[in-house]
């Protein structure tokens, strides 16, 4: 049956090609293959005998991206992005047993349309694709980055150095219809999330600011099964609830308020900074969001053997009560990071980047040395990255039960815990399309104990540093 089903995705794919040909179609493919080795020790802080499961230390994956890019003109065209990703070995996938497809996945990542409308410079696209809010700092933005989702945007310019883009999204939509009445639905009713956001990028010479707002509606069953059925909760999107969260009763709101910068005036030093702040509007007080943060980066590029860069962020942080909801910064979808293992940064799969995600509450500063180079096609990045909790530790003292959505996993910092991460990264270009890749990562980890030892399911009864060796090779074409 597989094998039909695969002989029937080829020849669809075919034929495609060729009506497109006929139809006068270029058909344009970019994308990234990969395959990697992971050596992980300890990526929650804590041994096994530390009231932790367990890990298989030694991980190989395999990842494929291809972007297909079919233009009809250069104001016309549609992308199709898939993606297929496989844990080497995994139950399903690669066993001598075989025959499954647990793990063996061909996902469409992002289809959308873009084009211009006749005569203009307005440019709409709509579909799946990418959603980020601007970021100049850090690898993408903390709240809204690197988002796959249903949505239209519209951007046209207002001036030569000022454009504005309005869009839509829908990340949430658990159904598509409502069985019954008067609330008593077996499938849910108010279970949408509608995202609305604006940008509006101002770029003069030597200077760029992006100021931007986003506005979500959220059905109050958005994340529940169902209105007659025991409540989930919302402890499923943590970022966007308080601690000791519980299910909505009414519909909610959120919305941010961000900018980006970019000073380049001073060239071979250049700035880069980011302001955030954001509010969830909920029925009830535990519910309810609010908070606010910063990132910044300042780098030297005059030198041909390394740029050096100076970075720093600091999000707010959780009091000491639970039932007044939360003081972090809300979080839809983050994937920022400064380095490659504690946050996201990683040159691989994502499955070698550390906890941090969605959980702020925290400050870093560190000392970033970027493409050092000595030898032709040989590169190295070094990361020395301190971070502190803004969270109360009392918080955690006072709820030894657990809350909804803290882990003591290390994701989240108090302010008595802080930790230590080295990175040292090479990339070997064996050919301009193909890299050889190894990544090795440090963590020195010191989480407070007498916060920790009585938290939830498996308290904390001490510390291990985390380690990551990873290796493998990327073709980009």
């Amino acid at each position: 049956m597989k094998r039909l089903v695969v002989l029937a995705i080829t020849a669809a794919f075919v034929l495609g090609m060729i009506g497109s040909a006929f139809a006068g179609v270029d058909l344009e493919a970019t994308g990234k293959f990969q395959f990697q080795a992971d050596f992980t020790q300890n990526p929650n802080f804590k041994d096994a005998d530390q009231n932790s499961d367990d890990h298989d230390s030694l991980n190989f994956w395999f990842r494929a991206r291809t972007q297909f890019r079919m233009i009809a003109n250069e104001n016309l065209w549609a992308v199709l992005y898939t993606e297929y990703k496989a844990r080497i070995g995994s139950e399903g996938a690669d066993t001598l047993g075989g025959g499954g497809t647990d793990s063996r996945t061909l996902k469409v990542k992002q289809a959308y349309l873009g084009f211009r409308y006749p005569g203009t410079e307005v440019y709409t696209q709509a579909g799946i694709f990418d959603l980020n809010m601007p970021q100049a700092a850090g690898n993408n933005n903390m709240i809204i980055g690197d988002y796959h989702t249903g949505a239209i945007a519209v951007e046209a310019p207002i001036t030569d150095a000022v454009k504005l883009t309005v869009g839509f999204a829908r990340p949430f939509d658990s159904n598509s219809s409502d069985t019954k009445e008067n609330l008593t639905s077996s499938t849910n009713m108010d279970d949408e999330m509608d995202l609305f956001f604006a940008t509006v990028p101002v770029t003069i010479d030597g200077f760029k600011a992006t100021p931007w707002f986003a506005y979500a509606m959220i059905g109050q069953d958005t994340f529940d099964d169902t209105r007659t059925s025991a409540k989930k909760g919302v402890s499923s999107l943590a970022g966007m609830t308080g601690p000791d969260a519980t299910y909505f009763t009414d519909d909610v709101t959120a919305w941010w308020l961000g900018g980006a910068f970019e000073v380049t005036m001073f060239d071979p030093i250049i700035f880069k900074a980011d302001v955030f702040y954001g509010s969830v509007d909920a029925d009830q007080s535990q519910n309810d969001r609010e908070g606010w943060g910063f990132d910044g980066s300042v780098a030297y590029t005059g030198l041909d053997f390394v740029k050096p860069k100076f970075v720093f962020t600091y999000t707010s942080g959780e009091d000491d009560d639970k039932d007044n909801g939360s003081e972090r910064l809300p979080v839809l979808h983050s994937d920022f990071g400064f380095g490659s293992y504690y946050q996201v940064g990683s040159a691989f799969t994502g499955d070698t980047d550390g906890l941090q995600g969605d959980q702020n509450g925290y400050w870093t500063i560190g000392l970033c040395f970027d493409d050092i180079s000595f030898i032709e096609k040989l590169t190295h990045s070094v990361n020395f990255l301190y971070y502190q909790g803004t969270n109360d530790a009392d918080l955690i003292k006072k709820n030894p039960g657990g809350l909804t959505n803290i882990d003591s996993d290390g994701s989240f910092l108090t302010d008595e815990d802080h930790l230590f991460e080295v990175d040292i990264n090479t990339n070997y270009q064996i050919y301009d399309e193909l890299a050889a890749i190894v990544e090795f990562s440090y963590i020195n980890a010191d989480f407070d104990q007498d916060t920790w030892k009585n938290y939830g399911a498996t308290p904390r009864n001490g510390d291990s540093d985390a380690y990551k060796f990873a290796v493998g090779l990327i073709y980009n074409f």
